[in-house]
């Protein structure tokens, strides 16, 4: 299947991975130690957050919102989301490490559970109501223009995954499979990324929801739908090439791995906001017009 190796090195990405960058400090600090480590995952995640919410913000500022209460959302959003998608990883990812945790909390501070990606989403919808809940604001509008931004965040986010590879898939002749992948036992072959994937994907998203926005104003919420609708279909199938269990690949139930069954849920969510907040709402505008 790989053929000869200089043919195998000009089908494939060749192999590559970001390594943290320690720098010394001059005295030592709690829980850091003498070295500051500064991952790559972590900047282009912090990256992401920032372009993300200025997306969103300048979103806002040209449908008439509140900037500051957007970026308010959007602080919401993030807290929630990394806090569910870390404790939600760990239960469904790192089952063991997480019920140590539980019966020994102070191993929060020296032990790291991952991130869940799904987690994230769900902890940022719960933060949103938790904003609502707090501010009293109409929450459709302003989520509106953080789902335009989202796929901005994401991008630089699966960017992260794909530098340091978190999201091996199945062994591949594919041309964008990622060659002499360092993972599992030897011989390495080239596999699926689907960091890179998304990435690619992420892209995708930016570019439907710019030519929709430039070409005439969508409905209030028009994003809160389209972006589950569009991405977790597709998360769905990417799923299917993820390396096995015993390979060291994503845990299984019932044949789906836990994002599989959370796309479902996210395809639920977009059809909910849809059916009980967009709609009646789009209902309401033209009745509204027509008795002018």
């Amino acid at each position: 299947m790989l053929g000869s190796a200089a043919m195998h090195a000009l089908l494939f990405i060749p192999w590559f991975r970001l390594e943290s960058w320690d720098i010394p400090l001059p005295f030592s600090l709690p829980v850091l130690g003498d070295t500051l480590s500064i991952q790559p995952f972590g900047v282009l995640v912090a990256t992401g957050v920032l372009l993300g919410a200025w997306v969103a913000g300048r979103f806002a500022q040209r449908n008439g919102l509140d900037t500051v209460a957007t970026g308010d959302l959007v602080t919401y959003a993030v807290v929630t989301g990394f806090i569910l998608g870390y404790f939600l990883n760990g239960f469904f990812y790192e089952r063991e490490t997480f019920m140590e945790i539980l019966r020994d909390p102070s191993l929060l501070f020296s032990t790291w559970l991952g991130l869940s990606s799904y987690g994230g989403f769900f902890g940022g919808i719960l933060g949103c109501f938790i904003w609502k809940y707090r501010t009293k604001k109409e929450l459709l509008p302003y989520a509106n223009a953080v789902c335009f931004g989202l796929p901005v965040g994401w991008l630089f986010g699966r960017m992260g995954c794909f530098v340091v590879h978190d999201h091996p898939g199945k062994v591949t002749d594919f041309a964008l499979a990622v060659s002499d992948y360092q993972f599992g036992t030897p011989p390495y072959q080239p596999r699926h990324d689907l960091g890179l994937y998304e990435v690619l994907f992420s892209l995708a998203i930016i570019a439907l929801f710019f030519a929709l926005e430039r070409r005439k104003r969508r409905p209030v919420g028009f994003y809160c739908v389209l972006l589950p609708l569009v991405y977790a279909p597709v998360r769905f199938f990417l799923d299917f090439l993820r390396a096995a269990p015993l390979e060291g690949g994503d845990v299984r139930y019932a044949g789906l791995t836990p994002a599989q069954w959370s796309s479902i849920a996210m395809v639920a969510v977009g059809l909910a906001v849809w059916q009980l907040a967009v709609k009646p709402r789009m209902a309401a505008d033209a009745s509204g017009s027509s008795s002018v």
